[in-house]
């Protein structure tokens, strides 16, 4: 059984994976921010809940936001697992539906802090320990947004691209010292409390300037948010990071898409071009420029 490190697992996605993992018979260090202030009813139930069900959970302060948090949670976590980290699981995002402009300067740069250098701030304090164990597996999750550009998600696209890309070369660059770097793509999940925690653009005033075709764009992505009876069930990311989990070291695919809708066809031939292209390249430089 392994030891993984999931963050952001107060809600959504990562609430679900962690018991999921743990029902496996896994140990789950689930982080979360803010553990005895405004997670600390969430903290609870899920200690009381893994009591209940017997399963090794343990709640961990970390905030993606902080290397000095960053570490001091691996570096906890490492004393409890005598030293080993088998899986991390980038979990933790924010986001935002709006206009780009509609966000402060503040709130882009702590888009970017949480969906992007989190994910960074984190691999880099585990990797460690996975190169002494010459073995590991990386989970980052990003978003079909990744791939798919719409307005009033500019921003948060841009900062789930850019995981994205560095993903990619993370996989590549690790892959011969024995750790994978996978990557799970969710698709819109209604039921989870994405839209309700998202962030609120301090700068609203500027849609004024703005034409109705964009305005309506919003209004009606906003809409597609509502939960409805047909919305999909977010323990699909949950079950995808457990397959990953147990798949033998080697044989994961770069990418996961789960829950992309009508053009999800298209976001896998995006992922394979990519994988195409930085194939070819990873083949032939060496050749090229023979050491």
């Amino acid at each position: 059984m392994k030891q993984i490190i999931l963050t952001g697992s107060a809600s959504g996605f990562g609430l679900k994976a962690a018991k999921t993992l743990a029902l496996k018979g896994h140990t789950v260090y689930a982080t979360m921010r803010n553990v005895n202030g405004a997670n600390a009813g969430v903290a609870k139930e899920l200690k009381e809940w893994a009591q209940v069900q017997k399963v090794n959970i343990e709640v961990v302060e970390l905030d993606v936001t902080s290397t000095a948090s960053v570490n001091s949670a691996v570096a906890e976590i490492a004393k409890k697992s005598n030293g080993r980290i088998d899986v991390l699981i980038n979990n933790a995002g924010v986001t935002y539906y709006g206009l780009g402009e509609a966000l402060s300067m503040e709130q882009t740069e702590q888009m970017f802090q949480v969906n992007t250098l989190g994910p960074e701030r984190t691999m880099k304090a585990v990797l460690p320990y996975m190169h002494a164990q010459k073995e590991g597996l990386i989970i980052n999750v990003t978003s079909v947004q990744s791939r798919n550009h719409i307005p009033s998600l500019s921003t948060y696209n841009g900062s789930k691209a850019a995981v994205d890309a560095a993903s990619v070369g993370y996989h590549y660059e690790l892959r011969s010292s024995g750790i994978d770097v996978a990557i799970i793509q969710p698709g819109a999940f209604q039921t989870t409390d994405m839209t309700s925690k998202g962030m609120i653009g301090k700068n609203e005033a500027v849609e004024a300037k703005y034409g109705a075709d964009t305005l309506d764009f919003k209004r009606a992505l906003l809409q597609y948010f509502v939960p409805t009876p047909e919305s999909g069930d977010p323990q699909q990311v949950a079950d995808a990071m457990l397959k990953l989990v147990e798949q033998p070291k080697g044989e994961r695919p770069i990418w996961t898409i789960v829950g992309g809708g009508p053009m999800e066809e298209k976001f896998a031939a995006i992922n394979q071009a990519t994988k195409d292209i930085v194939d070819f390249n990873v083949s032939i430089l060496p050749q090229i420029f023979p050491a």
